[in-house]
């Protein structure tokens, strides 16, 4: 049987019946069951809060359907935009004030290299002594100069305005393309076996715990530490199906914890 997060339920808390009955075919002394109860409590308010927060996040799927319904939008706009007639014409005029600061003289001038209200590049302001003046060649290089270009990024936009519009949705629009191919390159976008972080979590605090208890931690599927584990998802109310061969790995991760923590 394949196994899903959506096959992981909120955690119950293990009551004190079942409890016993793990204590008691797990082996654990009397003296470890006090911590052991507080400790599985614990775990489990902290995975129903964390499950919790993630069953309020948008899914993939939704995520998808956002990002292109964004570059629907982007695409509409600049199309009604563009069938402005004089009076809207004149209306939109009032977006430089906003749009101009935003906008950089070289992207005007590369978007729109014919149009002669393009800013263009300008030579760095000589503020050296007469001497080094005498020596500054003829033909300076030319830089676009933020500082000195904002009227003329601002008359660009005064001028044209849909034009200048238009362009900015549509670049926009390329952006979410690209966030959207990016969407459908990350992992399992296109379905498939989702990782049940819950469980290789749950395994790894367990073997915390089951070491604290002064057990040996094994991954064997025969091992008490596998018994253990299973008996503490039953009582949780989460599926064992498979949990024998995720034991290996997550002790993987645990080990490699405890190297870390004892650097």
């Amino acid at each position: 049987m394949k196994l899903s997060s959506s096959d992981f339920r909120l955690p119950k808390t293990i009551t004190h019946s079942d409890f016993y009955e793990i204590c008691r075919t797990s082996h654990i002394q009397s003296l470890h069951q006090v911590n052991t109860k507080k400790r599985l409590d614990e775990l489990v308010k902290e995975f129903r809060k964390r499950m919790k927060a993630n069953l309020q996040h948008p899914s993939r799927k939704s995520d998808r359907q956002r990002i292109k319904n964004a570059i629907s939008f982007m695409e509409k706009a600049a199309d009604r935009i563009d069938l402005l007639g004089p009076s809207g014409l004149r209306a939109i005029r009032t977006i430089s004030d906003t749009v101009a600061p935003m906008l950089a003289a070289q992207w005007l001038n590369q978007k729109f290299p014919d149009d002669d209200y393009a800013p263009q590049r300008s030579a760095l302001p000589v503020t050296s002594g007469l001497r080094e003046l005498l020596r500054t060649p003829l033909r300076q290089p030319e830089y676009f100069i933020e500082e000195k270009s904002f009227e003329a990024r601002l008359e660009f936009v005064q001028q044209r305005p849909i034009k200048t519009t238009k362009t900015i949705l549509r670049e926009i629009k390329q952006g979410l393309e690209a966030a959207l191919r990016s969407l459908d390159l990350q992992p399992r976008s296109k379905g498939g076996q989702e990782p049940l972080t819950y469980r290789h979590y749950l395994i790894i605090n367990l073997a915390e715990i089951w070491e604290k208890c002064g057990g040996k931690v094994v991954g064997t599927s025969t091992s008490d530490f596998a018994s253990f584990c299973e008996a503490v998802a039953e009582s949780i109310g989460w599926p064992t199906d498979g949990m024998s061969s995720e034991i290996p790995k997550a002790l993987k991760d645990w080990r490699n914890l405890l190297k870390e923590y004892r650097r």
